[in-house]
């Protein structure tokens, strides 16, 4: 009704207008031409004010803009009183009236005011509610969704909509809007942490699915963009345990306590690991023995790495020290300017061997413009680092740099 109203007051003022009007009338005539006076003095007044310095730029614009409406609309009616000496037919009004509310109408229809003034009055009245009803609930979120079908670049709406789908227990439309979430953050700034975020929201709709093959791609998405992502490192964990991939779980569990935990949270992951070491040994494995070589390579991207094009791929290389062909590569998508990658004698390229065959190797990095693995010009190229193969774990750090 509210908004009715408003449209109707214009149509009143309208009809009032067109029942009050008169030509010919002496006073009449008197009266606007006393107004025009009155404008025109009012407008060199403003104009000697802004010039004095009396008042600001930005006041002065705002009053001579309203005076200089008002002349127009004076200086109209003066010229209709001159060329019309009768009064405005009846059958102009109802008429008049009808095609400036049915324009109206539907320009807050089309333009989709409508919708949007509906959903807000739907939340403001769960806000209302001293208990809310959940069908009402689903209702309202339906409408928001259709709204924001039209705006689809809406990321937040997208986002306020899946957080309210989690906690209604929607997965399924869930999912809808963080896949709208994912797809828009993936058209504009390249954030992996916030993609990360959505992957892992996703894991845990699909898990409440019991689709845990899904979730587990999801949470394994997840860390391709952000490695220290808590929630898909803890559920990737408990997925891998569940489906007695226990090397994998204890992987993803202690990469977690690396994530400065509270301690009672610390000794939680510690008893999940345990469980999962004692499950190994339950079936013959010695998790420490059975532990095996990986190289952690840090590498450091330049600050451009933002503007990489899309098929654009970091190779993270071992090799023999004073040679070229390679012993394990790895190849990963470039997510962030500090990425770590994880190479293992599972990397080997062939003829070379593996890496726990070497006491020492040359470790280094190349981001390939393409995403090829041969060397081409343009391509960005890492330090080279030589290290050596004396435990289970290994670290190094690789500077790339932009030629």
């Amino acid at each position: 009704m509210l908004t009715l109203s408003i449209w109707l007051i214009p149509i009143l003022i309208f009809m009032l207008f067109a029942v009050r009007h008169k030509s010919g009338n002496k006073t009449e005539v008197d009266s606007v031409e006393a107004a025009i006076s009155i404008h025109k003095a009012r407008l060199q007044s403003l104009t000697e004010q802004f010039e004095a310095d009396e008042i600001e730029k930005e006041e002065y614009e705002g009053l001579t803009l309203e005076v200089e409406k008002a002349l127009l609309a004076d200086t109209s009616k003066q010229q209709k009183i001159a060329s019309d000496s009768g009064q405005l037919p009846w059958l102009w009004v109802p008429s008049l009236a009808v095609m400036v509310f049915a324009v109206a109408f539907w320009l807050y229809q089309n333009v989709g005011a409508a919708d949007a003034v509906d959903v807000r009055t739907q939340f403001r009245q769960l806000a209302g509610q001293s208990e809310l009803d959940e069908a009402s609930v689903r209702e309202t979120l339906g409408s928001y969704q259709k709204l924001l079908e039209n705006d689809p670049s809406n990321i937040e709406g997208w986002f306020r909509l899946a957080r309210m789908q989690l906690d209604m227990a929607s997965y399924d439309q869930a999912l809808v809007s963080l896949n709208n979430v994912l797809t828009q953050l993936r058209l504009v700034e390249r954030n992996a942490e916030d993609e990360a975020a959505i992957l892992a929201y996703m894991g845990q709709a699909y898990l409440a699915l019991n689709r845990p093959d899904s979730a587990l791609a999801s949470f394994e998405e997840a860390l391709e963009y952000s490695a220290q992502n808590t929630t898909a490192l803890g559920m990737a964990g408990r997925i891998n345990f569940e489906n007695g991939d226990y090397q994998q779980a204890i992987d993803h569990w202690t990469q977690l306590k690396l994530q400065n935990l509270n301690p009672e949270n610390a000794q939680v992951i510690d008893s999940y690991i345990d469980q999962a070491k004692l499950e190994l040994a339950n079936l013959g494995i010695d998790y420490e023995q059975a532990q095996p070589l990986r190289v952690f390579v840090n590498v450091a991207l330049p600050a451009a790495w933002e503007g990489l094009p899309q098929g654009a791929s970091l190779f993270v290389y071992a090799r023999p020290v004073g040679q070229r062909m390679p012993i394990a590569a790895k190849r990963i998508r470039v997510t962030g300017q500090n990425m770590v990658a994880v190479l293992s004698d599972a990397d080997a390229m062939g003829p070379a061997g593996v890496l726990s065959n070497y006491e020492e190797v040359e470790i280094t990095a190349r981001v390939s413009m393409n995403g090829t693995a041969n060397t081409a010009p343009g391509d960005w190229i890492g330090d080279v680092t030589t290290v050596d193969i004396d435990s289970k774990e290994v670290n190094v750090s690789i500077v790339v740099s932009q030629p």
